[in-house]
């Protein structure tokens, strides 16, 4: 079954430079949008896990715990995305967005003639955001072997992420917005700093995660994609 069309590449990229201390920076995003999958079983779904997934142990990295600097705080289920693995579960919409995810890094690296890693391994988890709520610029990954991040969009309310530029954030931010939409996967490199709009009435709800190139980043919890 055919989940995805083709692919927007969006290309965050300096001018030429002209002094030999001048920054340059390319930085790229993907977006398509998903077909074939019930977004209404995956929003309900959700909803059904939230009370199981607030349960778990709160994710303690770095020698803190943590939300992933997302300012959600440690009552919500984002602070939970080194505690469980969303991928795991054993329902059919969910099993579907893993091969989502999959074929989206396929077509992603080979339309920007990028080789593709031996392996990949992915840590895949929900946020649940609600009224008055936010998630505040933060980064996934810096390190050398930082890879590709991304998210889902499962319910949401008028609402955008914006992605920062990670040279120019801070006199004239340079910011892409894009439109949160049903359905909309996006995919971007890991160090791009992000946020989204507050949530003004009803739930927010996406499915975040980090593809990696080893298994031991975060925790016993990541998976292999192959």
């Amino acid at each position: 079954m055919k989940y995805l069309n083709h692919i927007d590449y969006v290309n965050i990229k300096s001018s030429p430079r002209v002094s030999a201390f001048a920054p340059e920076w390319s930085y790229i995003l993907g977006e398509s949008m998903i077909q074939n999958i019930d977004f209404n079983k995956v929003k309900n779904f959700c909803i059904e896990k939230e009370k199981e997934i607030l349960e778990l142990p709160i994710t303690y990295k770095e020698n803190r715990y943590s939300d992933g600097h997302t300012k959600l705080g440690t009552d919500s289920v984002t602070a939970r995305y080194g505690s469980y693995n969303f991928l795991l579960y054993n329902e059919k919409e969910v099993q579907k967005i893993k091969t989502v995810i999959i074929d989206l890094h396929s077509k992603f690296v080979n339309g920007l003639q990028v080789k593709k890693p031996k392996s990949l391994f992915v840590q895949c988890w929900v946020n649940i955001m609600r009224k008055g709520e936010k998630i505040h610029p933060h980064i996934h990954h810096i390190k050398s072997d930082s890879y590709l991040s991304g998210h889902i969009c499962v319910q949401c309310d008028n609402t955008s992420t914006h992605y920062i530029n990670p040279v120019n954030q801070i006199n004239n931010p340079e910011i892409y917005s894009s439109k949160n939409e049903i359905g909309k996967i996006t995919l971007f490199q890991s160090c791009i700093p992000h946020y989204t709009d507050i949530v003004k009435k009803d739930t927010r709800i996406t499915i975040a995660f980090d593809l990696l190139l080893n298994d031991n980043y975060i925790n016993d919890n990541i998976i292999k994609l192959y």
